[in-house]
């Protein structure tokens, strides 16, 4: 009797169906699958406490399957070529963060990837901090949208949509009128136009400039005279960013910044006139009160600010600190600020000799130091791209010269 041999029909039924021993991926032999390749890996990243921090990598191969892992640690759910993580704390500093990108072909880990966290961010949509850590300038804005250098002439105004802009600048007097040309008067600024993927792209900066005696009415007016409807400083969603007056000269001048009212909460500003001596203990105690002082200018001796108090900020108490030095020296009394963990919320004209006064501002115990920078020329646009904020600008002492932008983020 002749009996069939049972492995060869197994065979044959393997021939059929798989190639007997020659696997297939979906139609595709397995050997002809490339085992992934990592042509860009994760790069380490430093983020304010509260922002989340964004990790990618660029890997090449077929069906290519991803899972991130935080100190050896696979991420629940973190399966795709990027990977965002939660709200930062302090205590993620030194994280890290790696990848593994596979096929069936094989794996590849990537190298690790640290997180740094640095001094926190203000809450989301606080005008009262010049931008710092917004939407509108974390991720970079230099060089991709336009910077407008402009001056500001007596009693006009110029807003600006879609735009971050800088307080006025200062170290150099707005007005050079004889005791018999008053009201000649020019403040610089700048303002730059938003990309389209900002996070900021609802904001408005605007400046204007009028008459000294309408101070308090332009204030409180509905309707700047000539900057457009419902564009306004007096309006409970915008911030007064820088001051200026001007009484011999018959002038002022203001630069502001909104958001929808929908989207910004509310601001309350409170204005004061106190002596250059009392202007610390009048910072501190806006501080202990949760407000913010923005804005600060000298006016025939004395000090005249205004500081914010904001809807959505409940039970914060902030720690102020008030310094005046010449103008030379203020980019780098901001960066002394900065390493204290102050946000450099004011800086206005001291006095009639070309002094300073700046005010730093922080949350109390917020000690950590702020990234901090300085750039003139072509460097501005650079700081820009790495996503610090304008927070002050000093005028060139020369003429002809680079203006000193002060960053922070």
């Amino acid at each position: 009797m002749i009996r069939r041999s049972a492995p060869l029909l197994i065979c044959a039924c393997t021939l059929v169906s798989s190639g007997c021993g020659y696997g297939v991926s979906n139609g595709v032999p397995a050997d002809s699958v490339s085992a992934p390749t990592i042509a860009d890996q994760p790069a380490a990243q430093s983020v304010p406490m509260g922002l989340s921090a964004t990790y990618s990598v660029v890997a090449a191969g077929a069906a290519l399957n991803y899972q991130w892992s935080r100190n050896g640690i696979p991420v629940s759910g973190a399966t795709a070529s990027t990977y965002v993580t939660p709200p930062t704390t302090f205590s993620d500093t030194g994280a890290a963060f790696a990848v593994t990108v596979s096929n069936t072909a094989g794996s590849l880990t990537s190298a690790d990837a640290t997180l740094t966290v640095t001094a926190r961010a203000p809450a989301a949509g606080d005008l009262r901090f010049q931008q710092v850590d917004a939407a509108s300038t974390v991720n970079g804005y230099g060089g991709t949208g336009t910077l407008t250098q402009a001056s500001l002439s007596n009693r006009a105004a110029r807003a600006f949509t879609s735009s971050v802009g800088t307080p006025l600048w200062r170290g150099a007097p707005a007005c050079h009128a004889a005791p018999t040309d008053a009201m000649n008067c020019a403040w610089s600024f700048a303002a730059i136009a938003l990309p389209g993927t900002s996070g900021g792209q609802s904001l408005t900066a605007a400046y204007g400039s009028d008459t000294y005696t309408n101070f308090n009415y332009d204030l409180a007016d509905p309707n700047w005279p000539n900057v457009g409807a419902g564009i306004t400083p007096a309006a409970d969603n915008a911030v007064v960013t820088s001051l200026d007056l001007e009484p011999a000269s018959q002038l002022f001048a203001i630069s502001w910044i909104e958001l929808p009212t929908s989207t910004a909460g509310s601001f309350s500003p409170v204005l004061h006139t106190v002596s250059a001596a009392g202007l610390q203990a009048a910072a501190t105690l806006e501080g202990t009160n949760g407000r913010v002082m923005t804005a600060v200018a000298n006016a025939g001796g004395t000090l005249t600010y205004l500081a914010y108090g904001w809807s959505q900020d409940v039970g914060h108490v902030y720690e102020t600190l008030v310094s005046t030095v010449p103008a030379a020296s203020a980019a780098g009394m901001a960066g002394q600020l900065a390493a204290q963990g102050y946000i450099l919320t004011a800086l206005g004209p001291a006095d009639d000799a070309d002094n300073l006064v700046l005010v730093g501002t922080r949350l109390q115990g917020d000690s950590l130091p702020r990234p901090f920078t300085t750039a003139s020329g072509d460097a501005v646009a650079t700081m820009m791209q790495a996503g610090y904020a304008t927070v002050g600008v000093i005028a060139a002492s020369t003429q002809g010269g680079s203006p000193t932008f002060i960053g922070e983020r």
